[in-house]
């Protein structure tokens, strides 16, 4: 009967890689490393995954999952309100990427990087399908530019992005303000205008 797994290990594990892996990138993480920094041992952490291939994917896939559960919590949807919907929408994932700014590095460090298996980012797309029809749907009412979704998603993640980077570097504590002039140059970028 395999063992199963502990799920505080995993935590801990997946913690200590995306640390080692904004450090180093992919070619220089080390599996040794990840079970030092994890405080397991190195065989421990090969029962877990059995390459460095495989705890890439596996902390990538955890890590985007709660990040497409933040943004597209259903909590976020308000009826026939695109500007209410767009901006709980971007608020929450602001607000998760502020918490957690080394989920968000990690998350686009990798992203592009060709180490993610193709399923994984297959499987992204598919969960991303409710934040493309509701851009297409916005495009359709003449709400959004009639761009590319994957540009207006671009542009949306983009700008949480940058901004948080911005934050954390020059240690910059932003009003609520602040935080909705944000969301409104976001807005402002995605919206149609006459």
């Amino acid at each position: 009967m395999p063992k199963v797994k502990d799920e505080k290990k995993v935590t801990d594990i997946h913690k200590a890689a995306m640390k080692l892996l904004i450090q180093t990138g992919f070619a220089g993480l080390k599996m040794a490393d990840v079970a030092k920094e994890a405080n397991i041992a190195t065989g421990t952490l090969y029962i877990y995954y059995k390459s460095k291939e495989a705890l890439v994917n596996d902390v990538y896939e955890h890590t985007r999952k709660e990040m497409v559960s933040v943004l597209l919590d259903s909590k976020n949807a308000v009826s026939g309100d695109f500007y209410k919907t767009f901006a709980s929408m971007w608020l929450s994932y602001f607000n998760y990427c502020l918490r957690y700014p080394e989920k968000m590095i990690f998350v686009e460090q990798f992203v592009y990087s060709g180490l993610i298996d193709s399923t994984i980012i297959d499987e992204t797309e598919k969960e991303l399908k409710p934040l493309n029809q509701f851009i297409e749907f916005g495009q359709e009412k003449g709400i959004f530019k009639p761009l590319n979704v994957e540009l207006l998603k671009a542009q949306m993640q983009g700008a949480v992005h940058d901004i948080i980077k911005v934050i954390h570097k020059k240690n910059i504590e932003l009003s609520d303000t602040e935080i909705l002039q944000c969301l409104g140059m976001s807005w402002d970028a995605m919206k149609r205008t006459f």
